[in-house]
């Protein structure tokens, strides 16, 4: 079946899609502005481009001795579901040094792990979904993984391509290369590869992703008809070591534990693969030909295949009394589960220019998600093997784009099947060029994902069935563009929190749980939440100062949501031209820190973080130096991230038993190729 479905994609590549409409505006103001954010909350497809004088690309028109014409930069559109309307871009700028990492994108908020492909301790919490519907789990997996929001799509008028180089800790090396054209103006192909391998610094730690996408965008002459689809294959492959056994070795780094390779771990035969194929198609047909007044039909199709399997040749390493993820089956573990999803989304709209988009949906889903095993638990019951769920919704959109205002309001309800409500109403106020308030409420009554409700291990104590109410995730968020200052403000209110708990509370010597054998639980009380955000940049000549703050608050009567008060990023950097303005360059220093809290430990059985009140990590400060130039389309990354691991102390943590990364030496390049 997963045979047809991809050669059916495969030639009918062509795509493009949305109900909503598109504003190709182009800005040139290098001020921030609430509209580009506004795009990432509300999925609307406006947006504006910043350039800079260090982009080589900035003119509006040449023309080659050849007599061949350069198309301006705002002529390469980039299309995403998150981030909206933007355009290829060869501009250095702070932004730039913060998106060099395997994300590629500004991840503060996010501690990476000490080896990169690996996941990231979130320092605040997203309650973001990867489908609003239900979700398959394993979410500390699912960071390096392209879900379909994540997929970018393209119209330029000439070949484009992209590469970039970033080494990695130890060896192995991070490539992720990308290419696109348009055959017509009409139809446009992309093809793109993100590979990495890195060996990293500890026993077991080897990473090695793959992320393939293809894909392409169509539509008619009259624009009555448009499509857009794509294919993804992914893989993600970790060995995983369970962590540090002896916390106060890495404490020490006396010799010889300088040597990552000589602290004792966990285990050395552990590993998991997370894997993926994806096809996705959306494609709108407009019913009639006028052109302010548009009846148009809409139809979104996805399936998706994911797997996660977990290995561990030798259950019980030290042959202990209390093995630290307690007792198995048998004598080597090998879990693994499979999940398929069909998903077919069906609207109605009308768009009209002076009330906006008006529009009525209904969506079918099914999820089919199961192990090939039936479990007998050590209480005698028996653990199933399948869970599958038919779900049908109902529901409605609006969505307005005026000069000084952006409105978008969606509303989806389950009315067979699983019980779920999802509510969202975005509005953006764009008081000038400079000012802007955006404003959202969301609301969300929200299905467990499979892993709180079936999990099967060849760990004894790791296996259950479960019934759990709804998540509820009611939110109010805020913000506010200025030249002065960049404010955010989040208020959440939850209630029957699903979260991960260890249900051996024994502690070793170092204060560690000496055990983690987890199951899920459901809070039955509210939890608080509250989050405040500025940002601010000061420029003095070629000089930059760039301030990020947040301060956040968890109100609750158990440590079940638990995040540091305090999260900041500073950096202070010079720029300049050299070499008769042949180099534009930057270089400085990038200082993040966080307060003490009690950060939730990773399990790689179940491929999530779980809630402990043991031990805090934090407080200690993490220092990156960076050299960044660039020579007309190509951008040079050299980096020495955390420089002052070793005259700070060694008590750094990503989690109670993952250390944080040590000083490491970083070079990297992005080369876009304009034909």
């Amino acid at each position: 079946m997963r045979f047809i479905v991809f050669l059916v994609f495969l030639f009918s590549v062509q795509s493009f899609s949305q109900v909503k409409k598109i504003n190709e505006k182009v800005s040139t103001d290098n001020s921030r502005k609430v509209q580009r954010r506004a795009v990432t909350s509300s999925l609307d497809r406006f947006s504006s481009v910043s350039l800079s004088d260090n982009d080589s690309l900035s003119i509006k028109k040449v023309i080659t001795k050849a007599g061949d014409t350069i198309a301006p930069i705002s002529e390469y559109k980039i299309i995403n579901d998150k981030l909206g309307l933007t355009t290829f871009d060869t501009i250095l700028n702070i932004k730039k040094q913060y998106a060099f990492n395997y994300l590629r994108k500004d991840i503060f908020g996010l501690l990476p792990f000490n080896n990169d492909g690996q996941t990231y301790q979130s320092l605040k919490p997203t309650f973001s979904s990867y489908n609003n519907i239900v979700n398959m789990g394993f979410n500390a997996r699912r960071f390096t993984y392209l879900n379909a929001e994540d997929i970018s799509y393209y119209s330029v008028p000439t070949p484009v391509s992209e590469l970039l180089y970033r080494s990695v800790t130890g060896k192995g090396q991070n490539l992720d290369a990308l290419i696109t054209i348009n055959t017509s103006e009409q139809f446009n192909l992309f093809l793109g590869y993100r590979g990495m391998r890195s060996q990293g610094k500890y026993v077991n730690q080897l990473t090695s992703n793959g992320n393939f996408r293809i894909g392409s965008t169509y539509f008619t002459r009259d624009k009555r008809y448009q499509l857009r689809n794509h294919i993804t294959f992914q893989d993600i492959l970790n060995d995983e070591n369970g962590g540090i056994v002896n916390t106060s070795m890495f404490d020490q780094s006396n010799e010889p534990y300088n040597n990552r390779e000589t602290i004792t771990v966990q285990t050395e035969f552990g590993s998991t693969l997370f894997k993926g194929l994806r096809a996705y198609l959306d494609h709108s047909f407009q019913i009639n030909k006028s052109e302010n007044n548009k009846a148009l039909l809409r139809h979104q199709f996805t399936y998706e295949y994911l797997s996660n399997s977990y290995q561990q040749q030798n259950a019980n390493p030290f042959n202990s009394a209390q093995p630290y993820f307690g007792q198995a089956f048998a004598g080597s573990i090998y879990d693994k589960v499979r999940h398929t999803r069909f998903e077919n989304n069906f609207d109605v709209a009308f768009d009209s220019d002076k009330v906006g988009l008006f529009a009525v949906s209904a969506g079918v889903y099914n999820f089919n998600h199961g192990y090939q095993s039936i479990v007998i638990d050590e209480n005698g019951d028996r653990i199933p093997h399948r869970l599958k769920d038919d779900i049908l919704t109902l529901g409605g959109s609006y969505f307005l784009n005026k000069e000084h205002i952006i409105a978008d309001a969606s509303f989806k309800q389950s009315v067979l099947g699983r019980s779920l409500t999802d509510l969202k109403i975005n509005a953006v106020f764009n008081l000038n060029e400079n000012y802007g308030v955006e404003a959202t409420y969301q609301l969300q009554s929200k299905i467990p994902d499979y892993t709180y409700q079936l999990f099967q291990s060849g760990f004894i104590g790791m296996n259950w069935y479960n019934d759990f109410s709804n998540e509820t995730f009611s939110t109010l968020n805020a913000r506010i563009s200025s030249p002065w200052i960049d404010l955010e403000g989040t208020y959440q209110i939850i209630t029957n929190k699903l979260y991960f708990s260890n249900d051996e509370v024994s502690l070793n010597a170092n204060g560690r749980y000496a055990q983690l054998i987890v199951s899920p639980q459901q809070y039955d009380k509210v939890i608080n939440y509250f989050m405040i955000k500025a940002q601010k940049e000061f420029r003095f000549n070629k000089w930059g100062l760039d301030n990020t703050v947040m301060f956040q608050q968890s109100i609750q009567d158990d440590p079940i949501l638990n995040v540091p008060q305090i999260v900041t990023r500073n950096t202070i950097y010079f720029e300049d031209y050299v070499f008769n303005k042949a180099l534009f360059f930057q270089t400085g220093i990038v200082f993040n820190y966080f307060t003490k809290y009690y950060a939730n430990e990773y399990h790689p059985v179940i491929g999530d973080f779980v809630v402990q009140d043991q031990i805090k990590i934090g407080n200690f400060p993490m220092f990156d130096f960076f050299i960044n130039a660039k020579i007309k389309t190509a951008h040079i990354y050299i980096n020495i991230d955390h420089f002052n691991s070793k005259f700070t102390g060694y008590n750094y943590y990503n989690t109670p038993t993952y250390p944080y990364r040590d000083l490491t030496f970083r070079l990297g390049m992005k080369w876009n190729f304009f034909n």
